[in-house]
């Protein structure tokens, strides 16, 4: 569960930094600093995912890393699905779900 949200804030993180994305989400254009912030913490999140899923002890190395691209997959879907339909719900969805999605990996979920 953890890598899903963690993927899901990612890959909301990453689309935040397109200009053309971050101008539906939020309604105006945003600085180039903000935008290079919003992409590095995306590709951060994404590998701190990818960490947490090869280091469950739930079975093999790859096992949960091929669970992991599962999860990136559906995150991906879900932030697109988002941006189509509720763009200006997905910052806030994705504020939720990197708050649950450190809980859940500090659990061990």
């Amino acid at each position: 569960m953890s890598a899903f949200l963690l993927c899901f804030a990612a890959w909301t993180a990453l689309a935040l930094g397109m200009d053309r994305h971050h101008a539906d989400v939020r309604g105006r254009d945003a600085p180039l600093r903000q935008l290079q912030g919003l992409r590095g913490g995306g590709w951060l999140l994404l590998l701190l995912s990818l960490g947490l899923a090869a280091q469950s002890g739930s079975g093999p190395a790859s096992l949960a890393v091929t669970a992991w691209a599962v999860a990136l997959s559906l995150a991906a879907l879900a932030v697109t699905a988002l941006l189509t339909w509720w763009p200006r719900r997905l910052a806030v969805l994705a504020q939720l779900a990197l708050c649950a999605g450190v809980l859940a990996a500090a659990s061990g979920w």
